[in-house]
């Protein structure tokens, strides 16, 4: 062994030992998402999932109404809920909107070349999945992203 192998070794162990015993205990448990104690919501939409991931983040301070706009008379009268889906009423550009009244359209576009050329033909939904704790687009291998494109592109 070294000289300072020697002195740095114990010294690195002492002041480890040190810290482990000073430094605050950490609960390992998470609690509930705000988010996802919307009851107004949650009451009923429980089946669609909770949201989790980067969206529910309770620091962001969001709430569905955020997203999905007011509620209006829903359920049981007509709203102007807006709904992320092909199949939704709300068009692509208001369902894009949503999104952009938070994300900035140049810190996307250089991100990503798709963001621009989809903006206002796809909506945001079309790609990504917010409720889910990890949105599946998000770190997958090019040739699945190609596959995905694909899956649209060959349909038209």
């Amino acid at each position: 062994m070294s000289k300072i192998s020697k002195i740095a070794l114990p010294l690195l162990t002492s002041i480890l030992v040190v810290f482990s015993f000073s430094s605050p205990m950490v609960k390992a448990e998470t609690s509930e998402l705000k988010m996802n104690q919307n009851r107004q919501c949650i009451m009923c939409h429980k089946k669609n999932g909770n949201m989790y991931g980067l969206h529910a983040n309770d620091a962001l301070g969001q709430t569905c109404q955020d997203c999905h706009g007011d509620k209006g008379k829903h359920p049981r009268g007509e709203s102007d809920l807006i709904g992320f889906s092909q199949s939704s009423p709300a068009t692509v550009e208001q369902q894009t909107a949503a999104c952009m009244s938070c994300h900035d359209q140049q810190e996307l576009s250089e991100a990503d070349w798709t963001h621009n050329v989809h903006s206002n033909k796809v909506n945001c939904a079309g790609c990504h999945q917010l409720h889910p704790e990890v949105d599946p687009i998000i770190g997958i291998s090019e040739s699945k992203r190609i596959a995905s494109c694909v899956s649209c592109h060959e349909s038209k």
